[in-house]
């Protein structure tokens, strides 16, 4: 039941993306530096909330679809993020979806970026599925490079116990 219900997500989500693209904000044409692409997000910071303190680590593939230059959609970002201290313990598996805010030119091609995505997690030791989110700022150092800080929190509940595992991460972007 539930492979059906995120299939069904995954298509709405997929058929969304290419429906907007029909019509820009303002009917302006977006210059070929930001156009949408595939991200891979790799972040390492320390860890927050019921898990402790220590390292942690997190890595994700996003889809970013521009609506205008200034405005953008993560359609689906499908990640995995873990404490340093319990690699294999600790798995969170995650599938968000997000808005991306993008200010106009600063310097040379750098922008500055704020996002913010909900979604859902999968705790794998516990088998627990649950609510998640993120917040971030940060700098489009080049169209392809951006780095940002970023805090992301999951909440589950397992045997009972309800636990809020959150990441704040120093996060770099590549596009693809």
């Amino acid at each position: 039941m539930k492979t059906r219900k995120l299939l069904l997500l995954v298509i709405m989500m997929t058929a969304c993306s290419f429906t907007a693209n029909a019509q820009l904000f303002g009917g302006q044409r977006m210059s070929e530096n930001y156009k949408s692409k595939l991200w891979v997000d790799a972040g390492f910071g320390t860890c927050t909330g019921d898990i402790g303190e220590g390292g942690g680590c997190e890595i994700a593939l996003r889809y970013t679809h521009m609506f205008s230059e200034n405005v953008g959609w993560d359609v689906l970002k499908i990640g995995a993020s873990t404490a340093t201290d319990y690699f294999t313990e600790m798995l969170d598996l995650q599938a968000k979806t997000g808005v991306r805010i993008i200010s106009p030119v600063i310097f040379g091609r750098s922008t500055l970026f704020a996002n913010g995505a909900l979604g859902y997690g999968f705790y794998t030791d516990g088998e627990q599925s649950n609510f998640g989110w993120e917040a971030g700022a940060g700098l489009n150092i080049s169209p392809r490079f951006a780095v940002g800080v970023v805090y992301s929190s999951n909440m589950y509940s397992v045997h009972g116990y309800h636990s809020n595992n959150g990441l704040i991460s120093l996060r770099v972007s590549i596009g693809l």
